[in-house]
């Protein structure tokens, strides 16, 4: 009898561990970033949350302090996302016309390229993909 309900314990513990198992580490993106493009002025912040299927893919969905979000899907250690902005890169003549912004970034080291397409290439091109590196700076609502 005792040795039924150890045995039933053990089968209890390890289930749960199973179940209840949250995403591995470069899965969970969950927190606030700061984004820091390289050889850029000025920076923002990511607000991010994570949403992991059963089946392993993950999808974090990024909220951005200059007023974007989108979804990036993690591929072979890889986040990748695609957002339209409005107001996504300065053009020679000063104004800001609209792009189509591909980021995509190392899910370990958190580092990182934007590139973008313009929706006028015309008279105002995109030029080459930027660098970037992000920052936690929380983990969900806890400050590091």
């Amino acid at each position: 009898m005792i040795v039924r309900r150890m045995v039933a314990a053990a089968v209890a513990a390890v289930a749960s561990t199973v179940v209840c198992a949250g995403p591995a580490a470069a899965d969970d993106f969950t927190g606030t970033y700061s984004v820091t493009l390289i050889g850029a002025t000025g920076q923002s912040s990511w607000s991010t949350r994570t949403a992991c299927a059963p089946a392993g893919s993950c999808v974090a969905h990024v909220t951005s302090s200059v007023g974007w979000s989108g979804n990036a899907t993690l591929s072979g250690n890889r986040w990748t996302m695609t957002v339209a902005r409005a107001d996504g890169h300065s053009c020679p003549d000063g104004t800001r016309h609209a792009e189509m912004q591909t980021w995509s970034w190392d899910a370990t080291t958190l580092d990182g390229e934007v590139g973008g397409v313009s929706t006028d290439p015309a008279s105002c091109p995109v030029g080459q993909a930027n660098s970037f590196s992000l920052t936690r700076m929380r983990v969900g609502g806890t400050p590091l």
